[in-house]
C-alpha cells in the first residue's frame, strides 16, 4: 500500500501537474505541499492547518479528501506509542487520582454552603480571568518589521504589519502591509494596492514614474504572510551626468510605452458575432466580460485555453498579457508582453471613410 505522500506525488505527476503550477492553482506555500508529500509533518505550525492543507491538495489532485485525511489519521495513530498504563496496568495511587476529584467536589460544595453562591460565582470568575490573562500574556507575538529591500532585485516575506521601505535619491516612501480579504494590500503616500497571488504592481516614486515593480510571488502563509519579489526599475540613486538623460530602462509600464494604437483585426460590411481562442502558455489571471454581462476571473496555466463566443464586445484583464495567445478567425490578436498587466476591449467600430466596420483591439490601459 502506497504511503500518503506517495499517494500525493503520484496523483501530481499522473496529471502532468509541476510543483510550480499546484503551488498557484490551490494558493498553497510551496514548503507545505512539499512537507505533504515528503510526510514531513513536522513543518505545519499545528494540526488544523495540515489537514485543511490536505483536504485542498486532495481535492486539487482529483483524490478523494475524506480517505485521505483518514489515511493521515491512521498514519499518526501508528506512530504514537501505546500508552503506557495500557501494557503494566494503572499504578499506584491512580485509585486516589480517581477519588481526589470527588473530596474537591464535596469540599467545594460546603464552602458554597458556607459562603453562598455569590461568593463562589465571584471566585470563579476571578479564577477564569486570571487564567485568561496568563493565557493571553503567554501567546507567542510577531513584532512589526521595518523591511528595507535591497536594490535591484530582492524577494522575501512580509507579514501584516510590516512596513515596507523604498528609498529612491536617499528620500524613503513607507508602505504598510495589511491582508485584505485575501489580498495582499501595500498602502503608502503615493497610493494604496491590494493584489493576488500572480499579480504584480509598479510603485511610482518621486516624479509619479514607476521606480519599482512588486510581484506577489506567494500567499497564505501562516499569519498572513506573503512572498514578494521587488525589483527597481531604475537606477535612481546613481548620479549622472547629462542631467537630461533618459533612462533607458524605462518599465514597460511607463507612460510612453503605454501609447498604443488601436488595431484592427478585421474588417466586415455588417458586425457580426466572433469568437476569441485564448490559449496559455504561462500563468496569468485572467478577467473579462462578455457584451455587458458579469464580470468572470480565474488563475490560467500552461496547457489551458478556452472559447468566448462574442455579440458585441469583450473587455478584459490580463496579469501577465505576454501568457496569452489570442486568435479570432485565425488572426492573431497582440495583447502584450510577458508580465505586463494588460486592459482592452475588443469591439466593432464603424468606419468614417466606407460605412465598413472594423473589429478592433481598443488598449484601455
Amino acid at each position: 500500500m502506497k504511503s500518503l505522500g506517495d499517494t500525493l506525488k503520484t496523483a501530481r505527476e499522473e496529471r502532468g501537474i509541476t510543483m510550480d503550477q499546484a503551488v498557484h492553482e490551490t494558493n498553497i506555500s510551496r514548503n507545505y505541499l512539499e512537507a505533504l508529500e515528503a510526510e514531513e509533518f513536522e513543518e505545519f505550525p499545528a494540526e488544523a492547518y495540515l489537514v485543511g492543507f490536505l483536504r485542498n491538495y486532495s481535492d486539487f489532485l482529483g483524490l478523494d479528501p475524506d480517505k485521505i485525511v483518514g489515511q493521515f489519521k491512521n498514519y499518526k495513530l501508528s506512530e504514537e506509542p501505546t500508552p503506557i498504563e495500557e501494557l503494566v496496568g494503572p499504578p499506584k495511587g491512580s485509585v486516589a487520582k480517581k477519588v481526589l476529584p470527588w473530596i474537591f467536589a464535596a469540599a467545594a460544595l460546603g464552602a458554597l454552603g458556607v459562603f453562598g453562591v455569590p461568593r463562589a460565582v465571584d471566585a470563579v470568575a476571578a479564577f477564569r480571568s486570571a487564567r485568561e490573562e496568563r493565557a493571553a500574556a503567554s501567546e507567542e507575538t510577531v513584532e512589526a518589521r521595518d523591511i528595507r529591500p535591497a536594490p535591484p532585485l530582492w524577494e522575501g516575506e512580509v507579514r501584516p504589519g510590516d512596513t515596507l521601505i523604498l528609498v529612491e535619491s536617499d528620500v524613503e516612501f513607507r508602505f504598510e502591509v495589511g491582508d485584505e480579504a485575501g489580498r495582499v494590500s501595500f498602502s503608502g503616500s503615493t497610493g494604496q494596492w491590494s493584489i493576488l497571488l500572480g499579480e504584480e504592481i509598479y510603485i511610482p516614486g518621486a516624479a509619479g514614474r514607476p521606480a519599482w515593480r512588486l510581484y506577489l510571488r506567494d500567499a497564505g502563509l501562516p499569519g498572513g504572510g506573503a512572498i514578494v519579489e521587488i525589483q527597481q526599475l531604475v537606477d535612481v540613486n546613481a548620479s549622472s551626468a547629462d542631467e537630461g538623460a533618459v533612462p533607458d530602462s524605462e518599465p514597460p509600464s511607463g507612460d510612453e510605452e503605454r501609447k498604443r494604437d488601436p488595431v484592427v483585426i478585421t474588417s466586415a460590411p455588417q458586425t457580426d458575432r466572433f469568437t476569441l481562442d485564448i490559449a496559455f502558455r504561462d500563468f496569468c489571471l485572467f478577467r473579462y466580460e462578455v457584451d455587458g454581462q458579469d464580470a468572470r476571473e480565474a488563475y490560467y496555466a500552461d496547457g489551458d485555453d478556452f472559447r468566448l463566443d462574442v455579440g458585441r464586445s469583450v473587455t478584459f484583464w490580463a496579469s501577465n498579457a505576454g501568457a496569452l495567445y489570442a486568435k479570432i478567425g485565425g488572426t492573431e490578436v497582440p495583447i502584450g508582453r510577458r508580465g505586463e498587466v494588460v486592459v482592452g476591449q475588443i469591439r466593432w467600430i464603424r468606419s468614417e471613410t466606407d460605412g465598413t466596420y472594423d473589429l478592433t483591439l481598443v488598449p484601455l490601459y
